[in-house]
């Protein structure tokens, strides 16, 4: 699918427009004219930016194209079983990771994805992937950017 430049800048204008709202409580520093809500308001000024950018962009190259054009691959129903399993995947994760934890979860996930878009023939190199990938990740992400992954069922243990 196909979306006009001005439809995707009136979004980031809400979605700007959002950050301001909900930063409204953010507290601010003792002695100083700014606090937590900086950055993110930051973030949704330029956003919000960007969108004014992206409408006048959309409206001047739009020449008669219509605002949204559907593209020929959500026809074919390979691609849409492809499109809607990473969306599955991705719903899989966010509500099995904290019970099932990172690895394994992430390793279905991968796992699953590889032998669907690879083929199942090639499943013993799509498990080494993602064997290799998940331990990339999470020694990544749990031990040098020290984000708090979750361990579910997988006990706690150094590498």
């Amino acid at each position: 699918m196909k979306v006009n430049d001005a439809i995707s800048g009136i979004f980031f204008i809400l979605f700007g427009l959002l950050i301001f709202y909900l930063t409204r409580d953010f507290p601010i520093l003792q002695g100083q004219k700014y606090g937590a809500a900086l950055f993110p308001r930051l973030i949704g000024f330029f956003m919000g930016a960007g969108g004014v950018a992206l409408i006048f962009r959309g409206v001047r190259m739009r020449d008669g194209a219509p605002w949204v054009t559907v593209m020929d691959w959500v026809s074919s129903p390979r691609h849409l079983a492809r499109f809607f399993l990473v969306i599955f995947v991705l719903v899989f994760y966010i509500l099995v990771s904290d019970v099932l934890g990172f690895i394994p979860t992430a390793f279905i996930c991968l796992f699953v994805l590889l032998n669907w878009l690879r083929g199942i023939s090639t499943w013993r190199s799509s498990a080494g992937i993602s064997i290799l990938a998940v331990i990339v990740i999470q020694q990544f992400f749990g031990e040098f950017l020290r984000v708090p992954l979750p361990w579910g069922i997988v006990p706690i243990f150094g590498w």
